[in-house]
């Protein structure tokens, strides 16, 4: 079988270096006093980078908007989904979605709480959120707010398991950025998650033996891949060349070129968890299991996915849990275990049957209402008057 595409801050497993910056924050906390100090230091830190240290400061802010979004982001950015889940639910639930002061926390922890809900397979409150956010976009009447919720809308839709629609959608949307048009780093995101998709379909597409269609999927990948490495350049921007690195790495080996992918991925794990993108990180492992397997490392590659699997747990994705365990079925029949391929193998369709589950479930429902609004707009348009 090949791997296809509560509420925790700042608890368990820490680096060496952690008990120090613990002790630091702990310090800050006892200077800080006020819920809404903490909350200023803490966003402080967010534009830094800290992530984690948003967490630990935030711990005991209170219930204050700004405290559950940057809660929420940052607990995304550290790769806890279901922290993630569970702060923006809590703003969402807090807030009113009516109040112009409002519309912009509720608009920036939505396109988090999207991706995280759909990591885990909380679709209804997935699709709810993107119904809103496609409502909060219609009202601002911006540009910004138009692309980031119909990418938002994207990422729903390859989460519900259907990355062809996602890739339309992407796709129309870097088409609104030729010429120049629009900010460059909004474009950036929009071509980076074109080619995740594209990546995405391209796996399913050879997997479906449809050479032609995973070819397709791939050059267009390529294209993406290649703007935002132009964007990257123009704006001096390390973030977005990280990211295209590892989408160039996943190119080479879906291309059949595993030095190239092992060129491209060098050092980027380390950046990532030096940066604490603990989520980043954890799918660059995933990444670099795969090439070296491919490479006949089976051994480096078990110890590999063996590091990653002690770092996963339910609050994370769950694509990448279900990905990890197929991929890890492969590895140990290339080193002749076949009994221990065997539990990974169950292990990865125990999950995967759970997701297919609650995807099609949601497909369902949304397909429906979606029928059942068609159909009464055509009986009110007929209706005599």
């Amino acid at each position: 079988m090949k791997g296809g595409s509560g509420t925790r801050f700042w608890r368990g497993n820490v680096a060496d270096s952690r008990p120090s910056r613990r002790g630091r924050i702990a310090a800050r906390l006892t200077r800080l006093g006020e819920p809404a100090n903490r909350v200023a230091e803490a966003q402080a830190a967010y534009d830094a980078g800290r992530f984690d240290d948003v967490l630990a400061l935030l711990e005991a802010a209170g219930d204050a908007p700004e405290a559950w979004r940057l809660r929420s982001l940052a607990a995304f950015r550290s790769g806890d989904m279901a922290a993630a889940a569970d702060a923006a639910a809590a703003l969402l639930a807090g807030t009113d979605p009516s109040a112009e002061a409002q519309r912009g926390p509720r608009f920036d922890v939505l396109a988090v709480a999207v991706v995280a809900c759909g990591e885990l397979a909380r679709y209804d409150a997935m699709l709810a959120q993107v119904r809103e956010m496609l409502g909060l976009a219609a009202r601002s009447g911006g540009l910004p707010e138009y692309v980031r919720a119909r990418g938002t809308a994207a990422n729903a839709f390859a989460l519900l398991g259907d990355p062809w629609a996602a890739q339309r959608l992407l796709g129309e949307l870097a088409g609104l950025f030729q010429g120049g048009n629009g900010p460059a780093a909004l474009e950036a995101t929009v071509r980076g998650n074109h080619a995740s998709v594209c990546l995405a379909v391209a796996r399913l597409a050879a997997g479906g033996g449809d050479e032609a269609a995973a070819a397709e999927a791939l050059d267009h990948a390529a294209a993406s891949i290649a703007r935002s490495r132009e964007i990257a350049a123009a704006a001096g921007d390390s973030r977005i060349a990280a990211f295209a690195d590892v989408h160039e790495a996943e190119l080479a080996l879906l291309r059949g070129r595993g030095a190239e992918a092992q060129g491209a991925l060098a050092g980027a794990i380390a950046q990532a968890e030096a940066r604490r993108l603990h989520a980043h990180a954890r799918q660059l492992r995933l990444l670099d299991a795969e090439i070296l397997l491919a490479a006949g490392e089976a051994r480096a590659a078990q110890a590999q996915l063996e590091r990653l699997a002690a770092m996963l747990g339910p609050q994370h994705e769950l694509s990448v849990r279900i990905r990890s365990a197929a991929l890890l079925h492969d590895v140990l029949l290339a080193l002749e275990d076949p009994l221990g391929a065997r539990v990974h193998l169950a292990a990865a369709r125990t999950l995967e049957t759970a997701r297919l589950y609650h995807q099609l479930r949601a497909q369902s429902q949304f397909l429906r209402t979606r029928l059942e609004l068609e159909h009464l707009y055509r009986y009110r348009d007929g209706a005599p008057r």
